[in-house]
């Protein structure tokens, strides 16, 4: 019988009344190839790839060695060679592949048998690559086994089939060849270890040796790494996904006053309780952006010794699964102190150059001063003079006349110059702040009244608006009192005591305005930038320092706040005081 002539009914058999079939005389089962994938990655991931390929590469010598005794039982071939043709053609009857035979020699004397062709559509390598991607080497180890099992028995002699380009490497083609196992070199001893015994006992002893070892490698690592984290400065822990210490190192242990032995303790535990919250939202986002984060809190130690640090904190990560979360505590308290002495420093500082331009400034002025005390000290001397030589010995009705109109020039000036000399050393000198928490609404009304009732704002039509239910303001009602009567006094000066003043107090935000405002000629645009220098006034010579406003502006730095200025839309000219609310910080508004 020839090759060609075996079909598929001659050696397969259905008998579904005993669920049995039939293959080459003996009992068979329809496997599905992805069945034959799974248990081939099963080998490899289990138990490597060198293995997986023994295993497979025997199994598959097992089946064509019992599938050519069968053959060789049946008989009737007419040579070898029409015999060992069968075991291809039960390849594709078992779906395994197409074979087809490019090269057959027969022995003759001196020779050995030869045989090579291709496989078509392989099994092996379709399910390797859909499995594990592309190859580095042959991965049709079952093929290659059943092509070495049926020709050694074939040809009744050891024969290995060698792979030599396999699409599950992505070459055009699977190729093979069958070579006597006698004929075999050095360079072929990797094939024929596949045809080797598998010691699995030893195999399975070597990579228990293999964990143990890695086991002990990473039991010294992790002990390196905690003597590490347990000798660094700072506080390193870890946290579990509900935010409880499952590991802190010994600097914070000792910080923190925790017993080892002590279990788990929530960090939101060791923390005051605003900034327990703070610490949940961050957990919290952490959990969302697997993102780090940090945030400045304060540790609180089971001794009540609180420790100001920045906290860092990272997730730890198991695939998509967040398992705990992993931290920094950097105590910052060292750095918070010295930014409040550079603070304290910065302050002191700007004090000390307030104080210094005041001084330049009444360097640069001096002359003006002299000028300005000059002139009622000349006006002085000269009626003085005049006086005595009117009284001459004998002063009658209009020299006494003369006098009391002299002596009353002579007081006024006198005075003038005393209220010059007030303003300077008011300028010059730090004031005294005595701050308290008051009613500013009550001051405000107190001090629009007194003004109003002075002869000098008989002409004005004075408006007064203070917003109900004030916050309180800390501040100083005296120097706040003297401020605003200022501003007044300058509104009714600009007004030459015929207009409409507008006072109005109110909370903007955080800070608390009072704001005087005129309909008077406002400020031309060339002034407006200088009217809170030192001794800048646009009254005549005798009239004023022009030092009234830079004093006022001094006070209300002094009390936190900022005073402004500028023009109405409808005419006239606005000053705003802008004051810090009670618990506010400082700020200009």
């Amino acid at each position: 019988m020839l090759a060609h002539d075996l079909s598929l009914a001659d050696v397969l058999g259905f008998d579904p009344d005993t669920g049995r079939i039939d293959f080459c005389g003996r009992r068979a089962m329809l496997v599905h190839a992805d069945a034959l994938g799974a248990l081939r990655k099963e080998l490899v991931d289990t138990l490597g790839l060198d293995t997986a390929r023994v295993i497979l590469t025997r199994y598959g010598f097992s089946c064509g060695q019992n599938d050519a005794r069968h053959v060789e039982r049946v008989g009737g071939f007419a040579s070898a060679a029409d015999f060992v043709m069968v075991g291809p053609r039960l390849h594709m009857f078992g779906g395994v592949a197409r074979v087809v035979i490019e090269k057959l020699s027969v022995p003759t004397e001196g020779s050995r048998y030869a045989m090579a062709g291709t496989w078509h559509a392989s099994y092996e390598a379709e399910q390797h690559l859909r499995l594990f991607g592309p190859a580095a080497e042959p991965v049709c180890w079952t093929l290659a086994g059943y092509a070495s099992g049926f020709s050694s028995t074939a040809f009744d002699t050891p024969m290995i089939c060698i792979e030599d380009c396999c699409v599950a490497r992505h070459d055009p083609q699977c190729a093979w060849r069958l070579v006597s196992a006698a004929s075999c070199g050095p360079e072929l001893d990797e094939h024929r270890k596949a045809f080797m015994p598998l010691d699995l006992a030893q195999q399975i002893n070597l990579l228990e040796q293999k964990v143990e070892q890695r086991t002990a490698d990473l039991r010294v690592s992790e002990s390196r790494y905690r003597d590490l984290v347990d000798n660094l400065p700072e506080i390193i822990f870890s946290l579990d996904p509900l935010g409880r210490l499952v590991h802190l190192n010994r600097a914070g242990r000792q910080r923190l006053r925790i017993d080892p032995e002590g279990g788990t303790i929530p960090l939101a535990r060791l923390m005051p309780l605003k900034h327990r919250r703070r610490l949940v939202r961050l957990l919290h986002r952490i959990g969302e952006t697997r993102a780090e984060g940090r945030i400045e809190v304060t540790l609180r130690s089971l001794s009540d010794e609180d420790i100001a640090v920045q906290l860092q904190l990272s997730p730890i990560m198991d695939g998509d699964r967040l398992t705990g979360y992993r931290g920094l505590a950097i105590d910052i308290g060292p750095v918070q102190a010295r930014e409040r002495k550079l603070a304290e420093y910065a302050s002191t500082l700007e004090s000390q150059l307030l104080q210094a331009t005041r001084l330049a400034g009444l360097g640069q002025f001096a002359s003006g001063i002299a000028h300005e005390i000059n002139n009622p000290i000349g006006l002085i001397s000269a009626y003085a003079e005049d006086l005595l030589d009117t009284l001459g010995d004998r002063p009658d009705a209009a020299a006494t006349a003369r006098l009391r109109n002299g002596l009353a020039i002579i007081q006024d000036q006198a005075y003038r110059c005393k209220a010059i000399t007030r303003n300077v050393l008011s300028f010059a000198r730090d004031q005294a702040v005595n701050l308290e928490t008051s009613d500013i609404g009550a001051l405000v009304r107190e001090k629009v009244h007194f003004f109003t009732e002075r002869a000098s704002a008989s002409g004005l039509d004075v408006h007064l608006d203070v917003a109900p239910a004030l916050p309180p303001v800390r501040t100083d009602p005296i120097l706040l009192g003297q401020v605003l009567l200022n501003l007044l006094k300058n509104a009714a000066e600009a007004l030459n005591g015929r207009g409409t003043v507008w006072v109005g107090l109110a909370p903007s935000r955080n800070r608390m305005r009072l704001e005087v405002a005129d309909n008077g000629p406002g400020l031309a645009p060339d002034i407006i930038d200088k009217v809170f220098d030192p001794f800048f006034t646009t009254k005549a010579p005798d009239q004023g320092t022009g030092l009234g406003l830079s004093i006022c502006y001094g006070i209300v730095r002094s009390l936190g706040g900022n005073l402004s200025c500028g023009n109405r839309q409808a005419g006239g000219a606005w000053f705003r005081v802008s004051l810090p609310l009670t618990g506010s910080e400082r700020g200009d508004a």
